[in-house]
Formats: structure tokens, sequence, C-alpha cells
């Protein structure tokens, strides 16, 4: 079917006929290709058994997600699998994308780190400030990097942790209970729920947010970055001359649009397919060098603001007698208040981690980002319920996988066909050393804190809003904001696309969308409710039963299956991968 046709007929609203879209959307079990039974046809689809079966959208759980019924067995399987890598896990390493995309990761979340701690130092009255947020993310992720099976995903204290941090300052004065022995006891509880959960296998039930929320909470996410960006030099205004603060605006601005410029600069035919492939690989860094000596080259004009770092590795906070107060500060004080109310109080955090932790896992793990060496949760869960167990009672704050960075990392990584549209993936760089040097980096602002006090204020507000457009960016594997595109697009002029959803009249396109951008919009309602913002990942959880129950209301179960699509199911791959091996005696799907 030509273009014109097709446009034609979403234009009418018409359905497409297409049988190969239908089949598309029924999953065939690999127990059909079994050895011996290669030549069989496909078996009828087994019937669910469990309740997570019989209510998500589809029968098949991803295999590294389902449950093992084992003490620890998603653990044991995540590093069962994981062992025939350990080598290549190091030498795989030893490439300049490793360098590369550690650079790039590095400026992304240390500009973002050193901001929030900046914060937490503020509102806090100095209990924590840059010193605890750099140490929390170089420890935590170095482990996650070293000791977890999915090392790629990125560790950090992200914008709501810290709003939990000064909630809980406040909190402990309101029940009389010592800040650190408050901030020990929510942190012991939240790192024994985690390690449960990765104990029990309990990530399983993250099986039930499908596509229709991935995109709606990376956009969401994404859109925090663009807006803390736009902030930090708005307020600005409210705190230097006016003068000052238009040229940190200034520099922001260009810091996203040298950014931007590199990036993409590999699809220009300008210089060598070498040296621009180089300058795509360094945006981030080469941009805010470039900042900076704009920067010093008008010193003499107009103030700059530049980022202060701490001097030494000692804790923030100085006790009364004077001298720094000491690391550990344990369980002690606070009785049985203070382990009943960080007991509640840690209810919210987890219910945040596992959406956060788990969310930025599968999406830095989808199958169209070309990892081979697997997918993996719960240890993963685990590592990351150690820290939060261990970590605040050093006075540090609690730490989760990251959004959009986790994603994001994975694609610094890759090497891609630029030559076809999409980019199509050519390997994936995948080890422990890139994430690894992303964290050791980190202690660097402590070890070495003048180089980076170079760095001009309005440049770290520029990479903020850059990390959040490089994330929600069409083309960038966001679907819904693929579909937003489309909704200012008539009919006749939407893409050629290989995505599913492209075979469905527009105007059931736009509906799936509408809804998706409804709760993106009470995602951001919650941000101005005041202390209940926090609630915000109860707002999530409510979009679950939004899809389950009532988009099948309005949707038929193949209209679902192609706006609601990851790609192909774990079995289809596997059935794919057989047919690669034994060629045309595979049976076809």
């Amino acid at each position: 079917m030509s273009k014109d046709e097709r446009s034609g007929l979403l234009a009418t609203g018409a359905q497409v006929d297409n049988p190969a879209f239908e089949s598309s959307t029924r999953s065939v079990p690999i127990s059909a290709f079994v050895a011996g039974q290669r030549d069989c046809q496909p078996q009828a689809d087994t019937p669910p058994t469990t309740w997570l079966e019989r209510h998500m959208p589809g029968t098949e759980i991803p295999e590294a997600l389902q449950r093992t019924g084992a003490f620890c067995g998603g653990i044991r399987r995540d590093y069962s699998n994981r062992l025939p890598h350990t080598i290549s896990d190091f030498t795989d390493g030893l490439s300049a994308k490793t360098l590369s995309a550690a650079l790039f990761m590095f400026c992304a979340t240390f500009a973002s780190t050193v901001a929030l701690g900046d914060v937490a130092f503020r509102e806090t009255d100095g209990k924590v400030g840059i010193t605890e947020y750099l140490m929390l993310q170089g420890i935590s992720g170095i482990l996650h990097s070293l000791f977890s099976a999915c090392p790629l995903p990125i560790l950090r204290p992200t914008g709501p942790i810290t709003a939990f941090m000064i909630d809980l300052y406040q909190l402990s004065s309101w029940v009389g209970v010592g800040y650190y022995a408050l901030l020990s006891w929510v942190g012991f509880w939240v790192g024994l729920f985690l390690i449960l959960i990765a104990v029990f296998d309990l990530s399983v039930y993250i099986s039930l947010c499908t596509r229709f929320l991935h995109d709606i909470y990376a956009v969401f996410v994404c859109t925090i970055y663009i807006s803390d960006g736009i902030i930090g030099v708005q307020q600005r205004f409210q705190k230097v001359e006016w003068a000052q603060a238009f040229f940190a605006g200034y520099l922001a601005m260009f810091c996203i649009i040298f950014s931007l410029l590199f990036y993409y600069i590999d699809r220009s035919s300008i210089l060598t397919k070498r040296w621009r492939q180089t300058i795509a690989d360094y945006a981030v860094p080469l941009a805010v060098i470039i900042c900076i000596g704009i920067s010093y080259a008008v010193k003499s004009d107009v103030d700059v603001d530049r980022i202060e770092m701490p001097r030494n590795f000692a804790p923030t906070w100085e006790e009364e007698a004077g001298g720094k107060r000491g690391w550990y500060q344990g369980l002690s004080g606070g009785g049985v208040v203070a382990a009943s109310v960080s007991l509640v109080a840690s209810i919210p955090i987890v219910a945040l981690f596992y959406i956060d932790h788990l969310f930025s896992c599968i999406l830095g793990q989808k199958p169209e980002l070309g990892l081979k060496k697997g997918e993996y949760y719960h240890s993963s869960m685990l590592i990351t319920g150690i820290c939060n167990l261990i970590l605040p009672s050093f006075g540090m704050p609690f730490v989760t996988a990251s959004l959009p960075h986790s994603p994001q990392f994975t694609k610094a990584l890759t090497d891609y066909d630029k030559t076809k549209t999409p980019w199509e993936v050519k390997k994936v760089h995948e080890s422990r050393l890139a994430p690894t040097l992303v964290y050791l980096l980190c202690f660097m602002g402590l070890v070495v804190p003048s180089v980076l006090e170079l760095c001009p204020e309005g440049v770290v507000n520029g990479i903020l809003a850059f990390v959040g457009l490089q994330g929600i960016l069409p083309g960038t594997g966001n679907q819904l904001i693929d579909r937003v595109v489309l909704l200012i697009t008539h009919p006749s002029e939407f893409p050629e696309s290989s995505a599913p959803y492209a075979q469905l009249p527009w105007h059931r396109i736009h509906l799936y969308t509408g809804i998706q951008l409804a709760c993106l919009t009470a995602c951001w309602g919650m941000r101005f409710t005041g202390p209940f913002s926090l609630a915000f990942p109860l707002v999530i959880v409510g979009f679950v039963p939004l899809r389950l129950y009532v988009l099948p209301k309005y949707f038929s179960e193949a209209e679902l299956a192609a706006l609601d699509s990851e790609g192909e199911t774990a079995s289809e791959r596997k059935a794919a991968a057989l047919e690669d091996l034994d060629g045309p005696h595979a049976p076809e799907v």
C-alpha cells in the first residue's frame, strides 16, 4: 500500500485490512518449538493460572521478572545468567564509547546532584549538603555497577528524594526526634522493604505497568528536568542584578544550543565521519567547555556565579562545640517513637522507589536498545536496598535508579547505523567499567573541587534542561511524544512508521494520546499540591486500573495491542532466534 493510499484511509478513519498486523498481536508459546517439535503447528496459548496473569494486559510476563517460587530465586537467577559475561563485563569496556558515555553521564548527573545538595543544605539548616550527596552517589553507584547483574542503570539522589529529606527534617522537629536518628530509621525500613521485594520476587508486579504508563512517566520526569532548568534561571533574577541574571540565562541557552548542535552533527555532511561521531559522543562536555570559556571572556564586564564545592570529605554539619559531626550516626536515639514514625514515613518512599527504580531498569533494558547480555531486575533492587539500609546511618540521603539518565546512558554506549531511519543499533558496549567511571568522577568533585568550580551556575541550568529535552525529542523512542506530533499533523502528512499503531485510524490514535496527556496533566497537577505532592506515586499507581479495566471498554484488544506495544514478546524473540538457527526448517509464526 502506498503512502497516499494509506494516508487516505487514515484521513477517513477507515480500518486498514492487515492480516499480518492481526497475527502480530498474538503470542505463540516457545514450547511449540522445543527440540523434536520444530515442524509441529503452534500450540494454543496456555490459559493464565495466577492472579497476575489474569489481570495484566496480555498473558506473557517478561522472563527476567517471572517469579521463581524459591527464596531469593530471582536474585540467584540474575547472577546465574550474568555469570557467563563476567570477563566481557570488563573487556567490553575497553572502548572509546566508555569514556565518552561516562563523561556525558557525569555532566548530566553531577550538575543536578550538586544543585539538589545545595537545596538540601539550605532547607535542612546545614544537616545535609553537597558532600553527603556526592558521597552517596559515588559509593552506591560503584557498589551497584560492580555487584548488580545489571550495572548500567544510574543510581543517584533525585529531586523527590530531596523533598523527602526536607520533609523528614521538619517532621523530626515536630515529633521531637533527632534528625539523624529519624533519617537512619527511615533508611532502615526503606532498605528492609526493598530487600524483601528482591528476595520474594515482588518486582514481578511491575508487569501490570505497560508502555502506556512507561511513556507517561518518562515524559513527566523529563519535563521536570526542563522545568527545573528554566526555574533556576528565572529565580536568579530575584537574587542578583539583572545583567548578571541575563548573562546566566544566556549561558544556559548557549549550553542547550551547543549540546543539541553537537549531538546531531553526525546527521550533517561537514567534516569526516569519524570527526562527526567524536563530536556527537562528547556533545555535552564540549558545550560545557565552550560556555566556561565564554564566561571567562567577559568576566571583567559582568559577575558570573559559579558552582561552590566543599573543600574536603568531612560531613557538612558542624557541631555546636565546634568541629564536624562524625560520619556514623546509627539508630540510637528516638526509641519507639523514631522507629514507629519512621515506619509510616518510609511507605511513600518505598512506593516511589518501586516505581522509579523498576521503570528505570525497564526503560534502560528495552529490547529496541539492543542489549545482548539479558535483562535483570531483582539483583539491582537488592543492591539498592542494601545501600538504603546502611548509608542513611551516615547522614546520607536515599538513593534509587534515575530517569531519564538510565536509558540515556545505554544509548550513549551504543554504536548506531545512522544511515537508516530510525537509527539501527549496531553494538552496545555493555560493561561495568563505564558506570564505575561515572561514579569515580563524582568523587573528583571532592578531590579537586577547584576544577569543577570553573563551571558557571547558568551552565548547570542548561545541562538540566538539555537532559530533559534529550529524553523527549521526537524519534528518541517515546511513542507518546511521537503521537503528540501527529496531533498537529494532517493525516495525509503522517510519516511512514513501523510502529504497530501506524495501521490504526487516526482518530483512535488521537483518543489514546489524549488520555495519556490527561494522565500527564494529573501528574503535573500533583506538583502544585504542597506537601501532598510527595503522594504522586499513588497517582501513578492509579493509572494501572485505568489501563487494565477502563481502556478495554473503549478500545478493542487489537487496538490496545498496537497502541500499547513493546515490540516483540519474549517468546517471539526466542522463536526468531530458532528461525535464525534453523533457517527454512523453522515453522512460520
